[in-house]
């Protein structure tokens, strides 16, 4: 049994994986720090928004766009539609939970361990949904040993991303943490894939499609989640401006109207001391 081809485009591949993937992270990032604002229900939508962003983005899209790479010599490789989707259900179902688990209330460690080993598993699934989708002519395989390694570093890179979303505040620490998370993102893809193993055979391959095939409705959902998750983090911060600013022109209002009064007090106080003087 033989490895698969990872890079047979060069860093063209790796390079779109890797910024697809900060991209996602980085709105995924800010959408949970505006979680924090709100509380109950609100919260949960900004987290699940949040999933989108990690999960379907980041993640899976990523994880798309690095499968470009994938060959395997002297193979025709083509893909199980069904398969591949299933991975972006997986990569938001198990971020949504992650993000649940260590959202609500104070981050803490006992909440941040489970969680990443839950969201670890989970991506770990989503990576290798890529070779189970996989259709050659002979058979598609996993290195138990390899994979497990890749699941040891899924689990500790869904940890640090749970981590850097619920802890990490500031622009500039927010950027760098989507770094990290994107890096972790990428990383963990290349070692699940790593563990794909093929057993060619004489035979006609298996019915599928070419990846390529799918890189246009896949470009198209990229930019709709993208634009969606950016609308969704310029459109909070405007409406959180025009909420601040609402609030101090009423709060102007409220002090004009009390030193209005002030005034008109003292004013009929000075009037009546005049009056009073006059009669004397």
């Amino acid at each position: 049994m033989t490895a698969v081809e990872q890079f047979s485009y060069g860093w063209i591949t790796p390079a779109l994986a890797l910024a697809l993937s900060f991209l996602g992270c980085l709105l995924g990032t800010f959408l949970t720090s505006r979680s924090r604002a709100c509380t109950g229900g609100r919260r949960a939508r900004w987290l699940t928004v949040s999933a989108l962003g990690l999960g379907g983005a980041g993640t899976w899209v990523a994880h798309f766009m690095a499968m470009l790479g994938v060959d395997v010599p002297g193979n025709v490789v083509r893909y199980d539609i069904a398969t591949m989707a299933l991975g972006f259900g997986i990569a938001v179902v198990v971020y949504c939970l992650g993000l649940y688990i260590v959202g609500f209330g104070r981050p803490r460690v006992w909440k941040i361990l489970p969680a990443g080993v839950l969201t670890g598993i989970g991506v770990t699934a989503v990576y290798a949904t890529g070779g189970l989708a996989m259709r050659v002519a002979g058979t598609v395989a996993y290195d138990a040993h390899t994979l497990l390694a890749a699941a040891c570093a899924a689990i500790v890179g869904s940890t640090v991303t749970l981590w850097c979303v619920s802890v990490v505040r500031g622009n500039a620490a927010m950027l760098f943490a989507a770094v990290i998370m994107a890096v972790a993102v990428c990383g963990t893809h290349y070692a699940v894939i790593a563990a794909v193993r093929v057993q060619p055979a004489v035979a006609a391959p298996a019915a599928g499609v070419p990846l390529f095939a799918m890189l246009t409705p896949v470009c198209g959902l990229a930019c709709v989640l993208l634009s969606v998750l950016a609308y969704s983090t310029v459109g909070f911060s405007v409406r959180q401006d025009t909420a601040n600013e609402e609030a101090l022109l009423r709060r102007a209002r409220d002090m004009y109207s009390v030193a209005t009064l002030a005034r008109a007090a003292e004013h009929r106080r000075t009037r009546e001391r005049e009056q009073e003087k006059s009669r004397a």
